[in-house]
C-alpha cells in the first residue's frame, strides 16, 4: 500500500466520523479514528480547501482558545442513480451524501431493442436532469441491473432484461456520461442500504423481486460475491412450479418464474376467482417461505429482508411465510431473526448506489462539472 492509498483511507476514516455527526472537533476525530492530531488537522485543512468540510465555532465565547468543529458538507455532493430493475422502465434519481433524495423521474423504455439507442436515451436525459443541479457536485453514477456484473469481463450477464445481456454497460455509460460509473446488481445494492441503516449488524440477507429474482448477502460485514461475482444466485434454483419452463435458461421449475414480478403480479388479476386467488396466495407464500428458510439456514442472518415490486402483496403471504420460517428455521427465529418488508426498494437502491459511489470517491480529486 503506497502513501496515496494510506492518505485516501485516512480521509475516509475522518469523513465517516463526520458523516454521522452534526460536527466534531479535531481532537475528537483523532480519538475516534486513532489518527494523530497533526494528521487529522492537516487532512481537515485540505478538505476545507476543497469545500468538503466547513469549520464552525462551538460557542461565541471570546475568552481563551475557541474550539471549532469540523462539519462534512454532505449536501453539496451527490450521485446519480440509473435503475433498470423494472422491465420497460428506466428510473432516474439524484441523492446527496446526506442521504436525501433530491429528484426522481422515470422513462418508458419498453420499445427500445438495442443498447446504442438505450445509451443515447440515458445520456440525453441525464444531461438534461443534471442541469437542474448546477450548484451540486455530482460525484458519480450508479447503475442498478437485474443481473450480474462480471468484473472479469466487465459485462452484464444473466440479466432478466435481454437488451443488457453481454453488454459492457459500465464502459459505455462512463464514455457517454463523462462520469465515474459503477454497475451493480439491485439486490446487492439493497443489502448495502440495509447495512448502512443498521451499522451494528454484520449479517444481512435481502431477497429482491422485480423483473428478476435476486439475493444480496452481507456476510460478516462484507458483501458476498464469490469467485466470479455469481454468489447467492437463486433465480434458477428448482423450487418453483415443476412444469413451468424458464424463459431464460429453458429448464423447468426455476423459482424466479413464481416469485419474480411476473409470477407475483398474477395475484392482482381480475380473472381469478376467489378460490383460485386463495390457492395462489398459499402457493406463493409456501414457495417464498421455503426459499427464505433455505437462505436463513445457509447464512444465519441478523436481518432477513424482502423488497421489490414483486413483493407488494407480501402482507397477504406473511402469515404462511412466518409459519414456515418457524418450522424450518426454528433456531434462527428463536434467536431473534428480524424480518423486514422493504416497501420502497427504489429508495434502498438509491442509498446503495450512493454508498458505492461514496466508497469509491476521492474528495481531493473527483469533481464533475457540466
Amino acid at each position: 500500500m503506497d502513501v496515496t492509498d494510506i492518505k485516501s483511507q485516512n480521509i475516509k476514516r475522518i469523513l465517516n466520523v463526520l458523516r454521522t455527526s452534526g460536527g466534531t472537533t479535531k481532537n475528537e476525530i483523532s480519538a475516534i479514528t486513532g489518527l494523530s492530531f497533526s494528521t487529522v488537522s492537516n487532512l481537515c485543512n485540505e478538505l476545507k480547501c476543497n469545500n468538503v468540510l466547513v469549520e464552525e465555532k462551538i460557542s461565541n465565547s471570546t475568552v481563551g482558545r475557541i474550539p471549532h468543529i469540523q462539519i462534512f458538507n454532505c449536501a453539496r455532493f451527490a450521485s446519480v442513480c440509473i435503475d433498470f430493475q423494472e422491465e420497460g422502465i428506466l428510473n432516474y434519481s439524484i441523492s446527496n451524501f446526506a442521504g436525501e433524495s433530491l429528484y426522481r423521474t422515470y422513462f418508458d423504455i419498453s420499445k427500445i431493442q438495442d443498447i446504442s439507442t438505450l445509451i443515447k436515451l440515458v445520456d440525453t436525459n441525464c444531461y438534461s436532469i443534471l442541469q437542474q443541479f448546477a450548484d451540486i457536485q455530482i460525484v458519480g453514477a450508479g447503475i442498478s441491473v437485474p443481473g450480474i456484473y462480471d468484473e472479469a469481463t466487465q459485462l452484464v450477464i444473466n440479466s432478466a432484461i435481454p437488451v443488457l445481456n453481454n453488454v459492457p454497460l459500465k464502459e459505455l455509460l462512463t464514455q457517454a456520461l463523462r462520469l465515474p460509473c459503477y454497475v451493480e446488481n439491485e439486490s446487492n445494492l439493497c443489502a448495502l442500504s440495509i447495512q448502512k441503516e443498521y451499522p451494528e449488524v454484520n449479517n444481512i440477507v435481502y431477497l429482491h423481486s422485480s423483473t428478476g429474482l435476486g439475493v444480496g448477502i452481507i456476510c460478516e460485514g462484507v458483501l458476498l460475491r464469490g469467485k466470479n461475482g455469481y454468489a447467492a444466485e437463486v433465480a434458477h434454483i428448482p423450487l418453483g412450479t415443476p412444469g413451468t419452463v424458464c424463459s431464460y435458461c429453458g429448464k423447468k421449475g426455476c423459482i424466479e418464474n413464481d416469485l419474480a414480478q411476473r409470477g407475483m403480479e398474477i395475484l392482482r388479476s381480475s380473472a381469478l376467482s376467489g378460490t383460485e386467488r386463495i390457492n395462489l396466495i398459499q402457493d406463493r407464500a409456501e414457495k417464498l417461505g421455503i426459499l427464505l428458510s433455505l437462505l436463513t439456514n445457509l447464512f444465519d442472518p441478523d436481518i432477513l429482508c424482502i423488497g421489490g415490486i414483486g413483493f407488494d402483496s407480501y402482507t397477504e403471504l406473511e402469515p404462511t411465510v412466518l409459519q414456515i420460517l418457524e418450522q424450518r428455521s426454528p433456531l434462527n427465529t428463536k434467536e431473534g431473526l428480524k424480518l423486514i418488508h422493504d416497501t420502497d426498494s427504489l429508495r434502498a437502491i438509491e442509498q446503495g448506489i450512493t454508498q458505492v459511489i461514496y466508497n469509491n470517491w476521492d474528495p481531493l480529486k473527483d469533481v464533475f462539472q457540466l
